[in-house]
């Protein structure tokens, strides 16, 4: 692969720098010391994102925020992506019948990027924009109707390679058979949802950025619901299910937390299938496949081949 231009990759993370604090403005001084940008170039930088409306300056508090000319690129964006702006349409529907917080989440590479959420306080979730490691046990229900050389690169991405993958290859297996995930709330997933708020407020620390891998690897399996057990009470954390592309890939997640008490299996499995009924309307706006067949629909195939739970 071709190294990247120094330039663009600056602009790049000044962009994505602030789009994980879109509300507060950033001074020179600020993101030259939050990214170790060399002063004048950072200048020369903002001053051309500034020209072109992608940022724009407080005259009177010199600072930065993003700018106008980013809603286009982003309503662009949606347009190529008709699936990824019909689960965020969703979102708001998700939250009345729930009455719980709802997260969008894509895949970009080896990260996983939230996109949209609403609820209650959806502040308590991943801050829009932000990038979060794919690293296992996270991304389950990306990776668990992907192909074995992409299992195989996730599995390979853990703090500590080989330690839990039999336990980790169950949890795909009960994602693909119930057709959503489970994850619970425990000390491990605590220190790393602390370490990702501390990420997201210097997303291109390298520090904060390997003590987030590092937080993320010690949840280890347990994170996930593997084995159902009928009289439990479970401490969820997310339940989520996959969207599809019209190639039967999955583009995205939607998710469900904030959920404050414990609650039995039966009431998860029931969360989880109607959840995955909002993924499958926001399916219905693929486009037709030109060989005139319907998308392919992994999900469903799942969820009728068993009893969902």
């Amino acid at each position: 692969m071709p190294r990247p231009a120094l330039a663009a990759s600056r602009a790049i993370d000044i962009l994505n720098f602030m789009a994980a604090s879109p509300l507060r403005g950033w001074s020179l001084t600020e993101l030259v010391r939050h990214l170790g940008v060399n002063q004048a170039s950072c200048h020369a930088l903002l001053a051309a994102l500034t020209r072109d409306g992608y940022l724009e300056r407080d005259p009177k508090r010199r600072t930065y925020r993003l700018g106008p000319a980013l809603i286009a690129i982003g309503h662009g964006a949606l347009q190529c992506h008709p699936v990824l702006a019909a689960a965020r349409n969703r979102i708001d529907a998700i939250v009345a019948a729930f009455d719980l917080d709802c997260l969008l989440t894509a895949r970009s590479g080896d990260h996983l990027i939230a996109l949209a959420a609403g609820g209650p306080n959806p502040e308590r979730g991943l801050r829009i924009g932000q990038h979060v490691p794919l690293i296992p046990p996270l991304g389950t229900p990306f990776l668990a109707w992907a192909n074995e050389d992409e299992v195989e690169a996730w599995l390979a991405r853990a703090e500590e390679p080989g330690t839990e993958t039999a336990r980790l290859r169950q949890s795909l297996a009960a994602v693909r058979q119930r057709g959503f995930a489970v994850t619970l709330r425990g000390p491990g997933q605590g220190a790393a949802g602390l370490a990702l708020l501390d990420l997201a407020e210097e997303p291109l620390a390298d520090t904060l950025k390997d003590r987030a891998v590092e937080a993320i690897s010690r949840m280890g399996g347990e994170y996930l619901l593997i084995d159902e057990e009928p009289d439990r009470l479970l401490p969820v954390d997310l339940i989520s299910a996959p969207v599809f592309d019209a190639d039967g890939a999955v583009a995205c997640t939607l998710s469900l937390y904030g959920s404050e008490r414990p609650l039995p299996l039966a009431k998860v499995m029931e969360m989880g299938r109607r959840l995955g009924e909002f993924c499958r309307v926001a399916e219905t706006s693929l486009p037709t496949r030109e060989d005139g067949q319907g998308a392919v629909r992994p999900s469903q195939a799942a969820m009728s081949s068993g009893s969902g739970g």
